[in-house]
Parts: C-alpha cells; sequence; structure tokens
C-alpha cells in the first residue's frame, strides 16, 4: 500500500472519529482490499481495528478499534453486566454521551472505566438525558463475543 492511501484513510478516520485518533494509531496499517478493488478491512499491526460497511464504505470499529476512538457513551455499573451479554443500552442507564451525535459509532464504558463494547448511538445526549427510556446504542459488539482475544 502506498503513502498516498495510507493518508488518505488516516484523514478519513480523522474526520469520522475526530483527530485525537492519529495519535492513537501507532504502528503500521494495513489494508485488505477485495477483488474490485474495495476497502475490505484496516488492520494496526496484526489486530483488526475497522471493517468497511459495503453499503456505504464507512469503517465500522471492531472491539479494538473502539479503544481508539473518542466518541463514548458511559453506562452505570447496574447495566454493565448486561452489555458485557450483548443487550442494546438503555437511557436509564446512561451517565453521558461524549463527542457524538446520532448515527455515530461509539465505545461503550460503565462508570468504573471498564471497556464493555461498541455500537450505534441512536439519541442526541439530549434527547437521552430527557426522555429517561428506550434504546440509546444498539449493540454492534460487546466483550462477550469470540471476538476478543
Amino acid at each position: 500500500m502506498d503513502q498516498l492511501t495510507r493518508d488518505i484513510i488516516r484523514g478519513v478516520l480523522s474526520y469520522i472519529y475526530g483527530p485525537s485518533i492519529l495519535k492513537r494509531l501507532n504502528g503500521e496499517l494495513k489494508i485488505e482490499v477485495s477483488r474490485t478493488g474495495g476497502l475490505r478491512r484496516i488492520y494496526l499491526g496484526d489486530e483488526l481495528i475497522f471493517t468497511i460497511r459495503a453499503s456505504d464504505g464507512r469503517p465500522l470499529p471492531t472491539l479494538e478499534g473502539a479503544r481508539l476512538i473518542d466518541k463514548v457513551v458511559i453506562v452505570s455499573r447496574e447495566a454493565a453486566p448486561f452489555v458485557k451479554q450483548g443487550r442494546s443500552v438503555m437511557a436509564r442507564f446512561v451517565i453521558d454521551v461524549r463527542n457524538a451525535v446520532p448515527g455515530d459509532e461509539v465505545a461503550i464504558y460503565s462508570e468504573d472505566g471498564e471497556f464493555l463494547g461498541v455500537g450505534r448511538l441512536l439519541l442526541s445526549k439530549d434527547e437521552v438525558l430527557s426522555v429517561g427510556r428506550g434504546v440509546v446504542v444498539k449493540l454492534r459488539h460487546h466483550v462477550g463475543t469470540s471476538e476478543v482475544k
């Protein structure tokens, strides 16, 4: 992979997930490309950190990739066991939403700082705090899945 492609990928990741992700991308980026030339997966060293959604080309973080992003939802201690089981995050258990808007992929942490998973944010911070009920984050991967090493 040439330097221009690497710079474009870093630029896209910075645009979507914030410029601070560039500081965390220490190491060699490896790109898996399909037969037709489209991007499929992004690796940091040997760790898969992003997969590319086929419908729109958006990089989606894996569990390892979610640890690199700054878009975060903090949930209460009571919700942590349920998120670890793969359940969606409900509004009443959300403590904070940082740097994210609806539709963003977010990392989910407990209030103790324990990483729980990654998913898609469905409501804004204001909606979450005012409504107090319903699904806030649709989980994509959680720490209980076989993806974790």
